[in-house]
């Protein structure tokens, strides 16, 4: 009887811990999705102001790229060693999935 409480308190206290690492990689994709956004509009803005030949304004945005770049590839990182496949091709996919409904909708 012992051993059955035992292993049945063992299994809820480590089903709730599954439970409670699920939702923070949900937020942590999410997070990432977002950075990959934010690294997509710095590199636009970058292109556009060497295009008008704004050099110290572009070098300045070309910088947040690079952040964003290590930023990337270090959240990539952290989501796999939790399991998830492909973080970053996965949150590039989905960022084109949302465009092409928005022009859907549109």
């Amino acid at each position: 009887m012992k051993k059955m409480a035992i292993l049945l308190i063992t299994g809820i206290i480590l089903g709730t811990g599954a439970m409670a690492q699920q939702k923070d990689i949900k937020k942590d994709e999410k997070v990432l999705k977002n950075t990959i956004k934010d690294k997509r509009e710095d590199r636009r803005e970058s292109g556009k102001d060497l295009a008008h030949l704004k050099v110290k304004s572009a070098i300045r945005e070309n910088k947040e790229v690079g952040q964003h770049r290590r930023s990337i590839r270090k959240q990539g990182k952290h989501l796999k060693k939790h399991g998830v496949k492909h973080p970053v091709t996965k949150a590039k996919q989905q960022i084109r999935e949302e465009k092409e409904i928005k022009k859907g909708k549109d």
